[in-house]
């Protein structure tokens, strides 16, 4: 590797491996994901470079693996994880992230995912130190669940549902999380869960309104909901599933109550009543964690990132922004994320581990 403005002891390979998704399909299983040997990155003035720890497998990643375009392909893959720096190229930004500190990263586009051995990341936007306290393999899934939740909370509240929100697929990492971070804010959540055993694990972590669809027709799960919207006052809902679960929300919602979905679980929205949009005067949204930190403009998007930052790190050892994760390798990875998506396992999330 060509030498850089610092650099940590030892050897930085030339070569390293990463996960490509070569081709796609009508679903993960069709896809084809290969390990890849390519250069190793070299940081460039205002980047750091991170030997990659370990990386989550999250839900919103594997989408377009197997949607996108043919020319997309081979595509590398990831959005997040956590590592040390290694290499530095340089420059004002990179002053705060000396070699050999501990950092979550998100990649920020360009030919590089998470699920590589090594990543060349901007230092001022990508890169965020992590607590020394916590092993650095632990903060891998620092930045989309935590920060989604915090996102969630602060536009519930200015949508002016500030006293409690509606929220589907609650058994996920995400959902605990706002289980756990929601009473600090002083908001109650309604957990919307397909099966009981959801529910268990929800009353596990102190959830005190849950909500079974599978075990009840839909009229039936829709009267208990309404009837818990109505007791908390929630104004707002948060939808991860879509698909015939977006109108049976706007249904249960109050008159100029709000639906934001943030993800397609069960894909294409269906069943949203006209009446509830035009008469109702009901809103239906969508959020995305980019477009939630970039709400208020450039200027506040680094004030916002630091912010939410001091919310996340502290929780990220045992806290309300800890995970749990199942461990694989970038060998086994395709094949324990079809298993994964195929099971019934609730709160687990895969995480690809690297060697030190």
């Amino acid at each position: 590797m060509s030498p850089t403005t610092e650099q940590q002891d030892g050897e930085i390979p030339k070569e390293m491996k990463r996960l490509v998704v070569t081709s796609g399909g009508k679903s993960v299983a069709d896809c084809t994901i290969t390990v890849e040997t390519v250069p190793t990155p070299i940081p460039a003035s205002g980047e750091v470079l991170v030997k990659v720890s370990a990386a989550p497998v999250n839900p919103s990643d594997y989408g377009s693996w197997y949607r996108s375009k043919p020319e997309s392909y081979p595509m590398a893959i990831g959005k997040e994880g956590s590592g040390v720096i290694v290499a530095s190229g340089g420059g004002m930004s990179t002053f705060r992230l000396s070699v050999g500190t501990p950092v979550g990263f998100v990649i920020d586009g360009g030919n590089q995912g998470s699920y590589s051995e090594y990543v060349s990341l901007k230092a001022m936007t990508s890169v965020f130190p992590m607590p020394t306290d916590t092993p650095i393999e632990d903060c891998c899934s620092f930045f989309v669940n935590p920060y989604t939740a915090v996102g969630i909370l602060d536009t519930a509240s200015k949508e002016g549902s500030s006293k409690a929100i509606v929220h589907t697929a609650a058994a996920s990492q995400l959902g605990q999380m706002l289980n756990k971070l929601a009473p600090s804010e002083g908001i109650e959540i309604i957990n919307v869960v397909r099966r009981e055993e959801q529910a268990e694990l929800l009353r596990g972590i102190g959830a005190k309104h849950i909500v079974v669809t599978g075990s009840t027709d839909e009229t039936e799960w829709k009267d208990e909901l309404k009837g818990k919207i109505k007791e908390l006052g929630a104004t707002c809902a948060f939808d991860a599933v879509a698909g015939s679960m977006t109108g049976a929300l706007m249904d249960c919602m109050p008159q100029k109550g709000t639906v934001v979905v943030y993800g397609g679980l069960s894909g294409a929205i269906e069943n949203v009543s006209p009446m509830d949009l035009i008469y109702r005067k009901k809103k239906l949204k969508g959020f995305f964690l980019t477009s939630w930190l970039f709400s208020d403009g450039l200027l506040y998007m680094l004030p916002r990132l630091l912010s939410t930052g001091k919310k996340v790190n502290p929780g990220l050892k045992d806290g309300w922004s800890s995970s749990q994760f199942t461990d694989t390798t970038m060998e086994s990875t395709h094949d324990d994320i079809v298993k994964l998506i195929g099971s019934s396992v609730t709160g687990k999330k895969l995480r690809i581990r690297f060697a030190d």
